[in-house]
């Protein structure tokens, strides 16, 4: 049994008071956007797209864009809210210890899905239509969506769900047609005009299925040549770094030549000058000699 709205003010409350800023964050992401509690986990405010449009992973990395209402952005901005500061784990077991302390019945449920499966209750009873339903719940089926309507209290709306449920009207494509699909039906109250502009502001994502997927496949493309170019950059790196090895080792052989030539020139320059020596001092000696033999001759 979900809880009703009076309760769920209480939870609120409960969790503002005594609970973790981060806990607070997820409670109004699940109660007030009907998001996963892996998506508001992981919901980053930079990921803004347009006006109160944000960009959300969902599961199986479906990316969709979901309408967050101002009020709950603002809240969030005032609580610091940073994504991945806390996890579902703690999360549940924080609500259960709140279920404890507020004194609410077993029959009750209060989980993190609870707070999902309240909005789209909610909203389904208000009178938001079950194909706006299902992308703002982020759906792969509109059968999953027709669950959410099944607890409804209008009886022409169970009539409607259970045919989906049963599956009496025809099977939804299992992969995305070329044909455009019918308009979505008009909202049945206006309150619900927000829904409009998700309507028209995320027509990309309900009207053009086979561009979305001629898309990822370009985007795969060119992730494949960005990295590519990044590893013929590596490698370029790599040989100039090479090639500047090389270049300094062949400075320093250059060097070395230089100086063994240098010892070698002044060697020769040596020996020149000794022989010159030699050749100038030669005849000096031979008359010393002379003139010895002469006066050793008169003796």
């Amino acid at each position: 049994m979900l809880p009703t709205p009076q309760l769920l003010n209480q939870v609120k409350s409960f969790i503002q008071a005594k609970g973790k800023l981060s806990y607070y964050c997820l409670f109004l992401l699940g109660k007030e956007a009907g998001l996963r509690v892996s998506e508001a986990i992981n919901f980053d405010l930079n990921l803004k797209k347009k006006s109160n449009l944000y960009l959300i992973r969902g599961k199986k990395h479906k990316k969709r864009a979901v309408f967050i209402d101002p009020s709950v952005i603002n809240e969030l901005k005032q609580n610091h809210w940073k994504s991945q500061q806390t996890n579902r784990f703690s999360f549940a077991h924080f609500l259960q210890k709140t279920k404890k302390e507020l004194n609410i019945g077993k029959e009750i449920e209060l989980t993190p899905h609870t707070l999902r499966r309240c909005f789209a209750t909610y909203q389904a009873n208000s009178g938001m239509p079950l194909p706006v339903l299902q992308k703002v719940l982020g759906h792969s089926s509109i059968r999953t969506t027709a669950l959410y309507w099944k607890r409804t209290n209008d009886p022409k709306e169970k009539v409607i769900s259970d045919k989906w449920l049963v599956g009496k009207l025809p099977k939804e494509p299992s992969k995305p047609t070329e044909n455009k699909p019918k308009e979505l039906p008009k909202l049945l109250e206006n309150n619900w005009k927000i829904f409009l502009n998700i309507q028209q502001k995320t027509n990309i994502f309900i009207s053009k299925p086979s561009k979305n997927l001629e898309l990822e496949k370009e985007n795969k493309l060119l992730r494949e040549k960005v990295r590519q170019l990044e590893q013929n950059i590596i490698n370029l790196k790599n040989d100039k770094e090479n090639l500047t090895k090389q270049l300094i080792q062949v400075q320093k052989t250059k060097e070395n030549l230089l100086k063994l030539l240098t010892v070698d020139l002044k060697q020769q320059q040596t020996l020149t000058q000794l022989d010159n020596n030699k050749q100038e001092n030669t005849p000096e000696l031979h008359q010393q000699l002379v003139a010895q033999i002469q006066v050793l001759a008169k003796y």
